[in-house]
């Protein structure tokens, strides 16, 4: 299957989160297509950061992180499906086109501290998405994920304390 991006979509991968960023208001059915697909690169992204972490704690919180952006992919697939009728297969990492790939983030506390920032406010765009939908699946879908962000948020704090 090819993965389209909509007319007027992000190109790359540092597009994609920008894109992503301004839905707190709210978003379109093409709008969750590109949020699925920038969620899945969210674990390649963990996985790189866990693969030059020398900390074994710090690698396991980073591979978990990875493991649930995976997990909010499927979870927006899933709300896609329920409001079109229609599957929305989230790709391998190889197939997706908005990983284009980004410089890698250093394992320091001060990425980890912007990581923080943009973890926590995670949250405030899955409510905020999740506002501009009526049915309570996809509402549900949509919240879990910005809870898990938040979670996330904390877990890469927790991983401050330990560099």
């Amino acid at each position: 299957m090819a993965w389209e991006i909509p007319a007027g979509g992000p190109k790359t991968t540092g597009e994609a989160f920008a894109y992503i960023g301004k839905l707190a208001k709210g978003a379109t059915i093409d709008d969750l297509k590109i949020l699925a697909l920038v969620e899945a690169v969210g674990q390649k992204l963990y996985e790189d950061i866990a693969s030059r972490a020398q900390h074994p704690e710090v690698k396991k919180a980073l591979l978990a992180n990875g493991r649930e952006e995976l997990g909010h992919a499927h979870r927006v697939s899933k709300a896609i499906e329920i409001l079109t009728g229609e599957p929305f297969p989230i790709p391998e990492i190889g197939e997706n086109p908005l990983f284009t790939g980004i410089n890698p983030m250093p394992v320091t506390k001060a990425a980890f501290e912007g990581l923080v920032k943009g973890e926590l406010s995670g949250g405030n765009l899955y409510d905020g998405i999740a506002s501009g939908f009526d049915n309570p699946e996809v509402v549900a879908l949509l919240k879990q994920n910005g809870k898990e962000e938040v979670q996330h948020g904390q877990r890469v704090q927790q991983i401050i304390d330990l560099l």
